[in-house]
């Protein structure tokens, strides 16, 4: 039978970094659903992998009531997103793409299946399944090895487009869309042990790259830091582009005319071998059109999470598949618009 640890987490003697070795552990009790209804079993439990001040970073949601949002410690965190999120989602299986880490650092990639049983975050059931993008970042207290701080993302306007409800307009691009990485790196990737650590600083160099010159700059360099198959998955909203001129025409190039002035604040940057992980917010004016709005000129920040796989080319390093998420329901509500509003309510259907 199973029990909580007695004392402060000690990773198994295997290849996974630290901070990978620990989330690992931590996440198979949350996936496998370990006392999840129960405060008294389920916050034993998850001691051993928290410091006790932890800070657990979620979606930004337009209500009063307590729910996703930002929560300190075990309890809000239970309070706030465990519990609505299963008793919101039933036989949640949760299928990561990408796990990488390192001492400091953990992330993850994911797409969950689930049947969506009760309304979650103001949004109302569909009774059917539902599919829900994640992203997880970590960051590890290396002294406690214990996680400190961990930002996680909810797509929740592709749960509201499954409930019925679209409150962006639709994207050329295909949407609710998403594959793990093209490459026979392990589901998720990477395999610690096969991975090469000579990789990580061209990889790490090469990331920041896009960051500076695409989306923060106005370099039209796609060719030469992405492969000519590049994939980028996006959110709904945005959707998914398959080479250069897609993601330019369609991804890059209405974010660079909606936002001026632009500048990054990261929160987190690393890579394990050709995978990295990348979480902050893009900061920038909206002076142009953007997902169906017109310029507020309002500063913005967008917060946003991001994994690339990185291929070897000859000497060049370049992105093959992209992932990302935006909170674009809080980036909304600085525009002004709240994108509940556009979710009938009962008496209006």
């Amino acid at each position: 039978s199973w029990s909580a640890p007695q004392s402060n987490y000690e990773p198994p003697s295997n290849s996974d970094p630290l901070g990978k070795a620990i989330v690992k552990s931590m996440d198979a009790l949350i996936s496998g659903h370990v006392d999840c209804f129960d405060w008294s079993s389920w916050s034993k439990a998850m001691e051993p992998f928290w410091t006790k001040d932890l800070i657990y970073d979620t979606n930004w949601v337009p209500f009063d009531v307590p729910i996703l949002g930002n929560n300190t410690g075990l309890r809000e965190w239970f309070d706030h997103e465990h519990i609505p999120f299963n008793i919101a989602f039933h036989n949640c299986t949760f299928s990561q793409m990408i796990f990488a880490g390192s001492t400091g650092y953990a992330t993850t990639t994911t797409y969950a299946n689930a049947l969506w049983k009760n309304d979650f975050a103001g949004i109302p059931t569909s009774k059917r399944e539902v599919k829900i993008r994640i992203f997880d970042f970590y960051i590890i207290d290396v002294d406690q090895r214990k996680i400190s701080y961990n930002w996680m993302l909810l797509d929740l306007p592709y749960i509201m487009l499954q409930a019925g409800y679209r409150v962006l307009p639709k994207p050329t691009l295909r949407e609710g869309w998403v594959q793990p990485p093209r490459a026979m790196d392990g589901i998720p990737a990477p395999i610690s042990l096969m991975v090469n650590k000579e990789d990580e600083k061209p990889a790490y160099n090469l990331v920041k790259k896009i960051m500076d010159d695409m989306w923060i700059g106005d370099e039209s360099n796609c060719q030469d830091l992405w492969t000519k198959d590049m994939h980028w998955y996006g959110p709904v909203g945005i959707g998914s582009a398959q080479g250069c001129q897609e993601f330019m025409t369609y991804v890059i190039d209405p974010f660079r005319g909606a936002f001026s002035n632009r500048s990054l604040d990261l929160d987190v940057h690393f890579c394990e071998g050709m995978y990295c992980g990348m979480h902050g917010r893009i900061i920038g004016v909206h002076s142009g059109f953007w997902l169906g709005e017109n310029a507020t000129n309002r500063q913005i920040d967008i917060r946003f999470g991001m994994h690339f796989r990185v291929e070897k080319q000859g000497e060049a390093f370049k992105v093959a598949d992209g992932w990302a998420l935006f909170d674009i329901p809080a980036a909304f509500n600085k525009m002004g618009i709240n994108l509940w509003d556009r979710i009938p309510r009962a008496d209006e259907e």
